[in-house]
């Protein structure tokens, strides 16, 4: 009976691990020798027609909140901010592929009978893959900038960038909003982080689509 409940157990462990969704994000970043994150900073869109957008009013915040929490002071107008942080993000036209999933089961054991006697005994079942099942999918790569640039340099029109930041994930959602919580988080992990180094982590997901 032991046997039995543990075999149960294992099932019904994969079946809640299968359940439990993650992103996974890779973040790289570079930065100058003398970089320091501190400073008064603004943030605008690296396009400027995506500064009216209600999408990007939506997010912006979200970086002020961010970088205001690693170092440096927000404000609004750009001829008051040492630097400027231009922020970009998107997502591709998505590729399609074909994916197997293993069909978990009984292998073996239980109740066998033998015809010949009428008689019948009971074995431990056993538990493994009894088949695969294949479906297409899309997959869509989702990805955000952040390059932080000397306002004065700006002015200047020779754009100086101080940091770069770079974070992607690649999934089933088709809208970048599906993981942008995500992405920015990763995005700011341990920030600023080592320059010329990519890190990948695997956040826990509680949306709708990945």
């Amino acid at each position: 009976m032991k046997a039995l409940n543990l075999s149960v157990c294992c099932l019904l462990l994969l079946v809640l691990l299968s359940a439990c969704a993650h992103v996974n994000v890779t973040t790289s970043r570079f930065y100058v020798p003398d970089y320091k994150n501190a400073g008064t900073i603004t943030v605008i869109a690296s396009v400027a027609e995506v500064n009216e957008s209600l999408e990007f009013m939506h997010y912006k915040p979200q970086f002020e909140s961010k970088l205001a929490a690693n170092g440096y002071t927000i404000v609004s107008n750009p001829s008051d901010a040492k630097y400027v942080a231009l922020i970009a993000y998107g997502i591709d036209q998505g590729q399609s592929g074909v994916v197997s999933t293993p069909i978990f089961g009984q292998t073996g054991g239980g109740t066998t009978t033998f015809s010949s006697y009428g008689a019948s005994f009971y074995t431990m079942p056993t538990y493994g893959i009894v088949g695969s099942s294949t479906q297409s999918i899309t997959r869509y790569s989702r990805a955000i900038a952040l390059d932080i640039v000397e306002t004065a340099s700006i002015k200047e029109g020779k754009p100086k960038k101080v940091y770069e930041l770079r974070t992607k994930s690649v999934g089933a959602g088709s809208a970048i909003s599906c993981v942008f919580n995500e992405l920015l988080e990763a995005m700011f992990m341990d920030f600023p982080g080592i320059s010329g180094k990519a890190k990948s982590v695997r956040l826990q997901y509680n949306g709708d689509c990945r």
